[in-house]
């Protein structure tokens, strides 16, 4: 049945989303090649693109159009009507949005994030992003409550980002993670003790084209093609773009390649989602990524499960590794396993080991519930990030571009994100569990750098599923029941088993 109301819907909200993907590429080139003195005007252009899109989502006969379509006797097939409930969340939360508030946000997220990389560059200097961030921080909150007043704020913000997620099912997750990663630790120190890995080795100075013949290796590897995608450098790397144009940005270390390495294959992991959501529904809702936590599940699946998997290991690091960066040709393999596995807390979220990156994660979740709650200011972020991190990871925190500014999320306004990239190692883990059952020699096909299968089955359990379901709703259709934190400490204490005998 040929529905004309879906129809033209259907096109403007097609139209829709081409614009808001020129504006995620703007942004992209804010943060690469933009010369820095066109920072204001680019962030009048980012306003005005902003207000245009805002008042083009809550025109009246968007909100006509999808009252019809939902009409009992509209005619619509699943994929139609699971558009039309995305579109209409989508809908209803711009209408909640006074087009001002959208403009001012857009135009200061562009400059805190501009004056944020200014700061961490000039290390100790917080004060000069402090007063663009109580700015930020409080237009977040205003459009918290434009959104919601009858929902706790926090809650309002996750739910952008991880949809029908709230800070108390987070915390059924997090509670049992935190407990267990703290076991595993203790366990892991205990086995190294007399001889613990000495992660210095791998701080080698490798010129930068080395490095990037590594990145085009591992892009190559996880099957990115080069003519839909492209790999440039960012002060914090990140991944946008969709369909046939998704910008992927990596950042080279003088003194640690293992940075790069290991932040391409994130960032490759993003980029497989985007690449792989259903071509048929590209510019849709259901062509469309469902969550950052699935999102985050793709990327670190490719980072953690793939890249630092020790069977994968043995073939990456001779004949990739040493081959692109003689300076590691010293260096064993078995070393370099061990050593790219060692738990050893780190300043550095992104460059953090697999087991105590999760405690990065919930130090962030808890300081942002208490910043949009009034609990902390914006003032004392410095002192309670410090005080955290000496607390949970036993670190000094010695400047400020190694402690809160070392991410970009609240200088941009995501606050919210950070507690999806734990949620993506939850999920993942539970994803490779059921992979297993249908791929029991996945390991096999590392071992000889063959990502073809492993590939091709979260392509289709996953990534070409789009937004047909909702996160949890996803997790239940891959794995046939909820998601478990119990999968992510078992794949933790078997690999840290297999690797130092724990």
């Amino acid at each position: 049945m040929v529905n004309a109301n879906y129809d033209e819907l259907s096109k403007q909200m097609k139209e829709l989303r081409h614009l808001s993907n020129s504006q995620s590429i703007l942004y992209w080139d804010i943060r690469t090649y933009m010369p820095s003195e066109g920072i204001e005007q680019r962030g009048q252009s980012l306003a005005i693109l902003g207000r245009i899109i805002h008042e083009k989502a809550t025109n009246t006969q968007i909100g006509e159009l999808i009252s019809q379509c939902n009409k009992s006797d509209s005619g619509l097939d699943s994929i139609q009507k699971r558009n039309v409930e995305l579109w209409k969340r989508d809908h209803d939360r711009e209408t909640k949005l006074p087009s001002d508030l959208v403009v001012r946000l857009t135009k200061q997220s562009t400059i805190t994030e501009h004056k944020w990389e200014q700061a961490k560059q000039k290390k100790q200097n917080f004060a000069i992003i402090k007063p663009e961030l109580e700015k930020m921080v409080e237009l977040v909150k205003e459009r918290a409550r434009a959104l919601d007043p009858d929902k706790p704020m926090y809650d309002v913000l996750l739910d952008e980002y991880e949809p029908k997620m709230t800070a108390a099912g987070i915390d059924s997750y997090f509670k049992p993670l935190k407990e267990g990663v703290i076991k595993l630790i203790k366990k892991y120190q205990d086995a190294v003790a007399d001889n613990p890995p000495n992660t210095t080795i791998l701080k080698k100075n490798i010129p930068v084209d080395q490095q990037k013949q590594v990145s085009k290796w591992i892009m190559n590897f996880l099957g990115i093609p080069p003519n839909r995608s492209r790999v440039d450098e960012a002060e914090h790397p990140f991944t946008t773009g969709l369909a046939k144009d998704v910008r992927i940005t990596t950042h080279y270390l003088d003194d640690d390649p293992t940075g790069a390495i290991y932040s391409t294959f994130h960032e490759g992991g993003h980029a497989l989602y985007e690449l792989n959501t259903p071509e048929e529904h590209w510019f849709s809702a259901v062509g469309e990524t469902i969550s950052m936590g699935i999102h985050e599940s793709q990327s670190r699946f490719a980072e953690n499960i793939v890249g630092k998997n020790p069977i994968f290991l043995k073939y990456f690091y001779p004949k990739v590794v040493q081959k692109y960066m003689p300076a590691f040709n010293s260096l064993d393999t078995d070393t370099f396993i061990k050593t790219i596995n060692a738990i050893t807390p780190s300043k550095i979220r992104i460059y953090a080991d697999e087991v105590t990156y999760n405690l990065h994660v919930i130090l962030r979740f808890e300081i942002e519930q208490d910043l949009i709650a009034g609990k902390i200011s914006v003032g004392e972020l410095p002192d309670i990030w410090n005080a955290k991190m000496e607390e949970y990871l036993g670190v000094k925190i010695e400047n400020d571009a190694e402690g809160v500014l070392q991410d970009t999320h609240w200088y941009a306004g995501l606050i919210g994100y950070f507690p999806t990239y734990v949620l993506g190692n939850i999920y993942n883990s539970q994803m490779l569990a059921t992979m297993r059952k249908s791929i029991p020699e996945w390991e096999d096909q590392l071992g000889v750098g063959d990502f073809s299968k492993i590939r091709n089955w979260l392509v289709t359990n996953v990534q070409n599923k789009g937004s047909i379901y909702d996160p949890i709703d996803l997790i239940n259709n891959i794995c046939n029941q909820p998601p478990d934190t119990k999968y992510f400490l078992d794949y933790l204490n078997e690999k840290y088993s297999r690797i130092y005998n724990i």
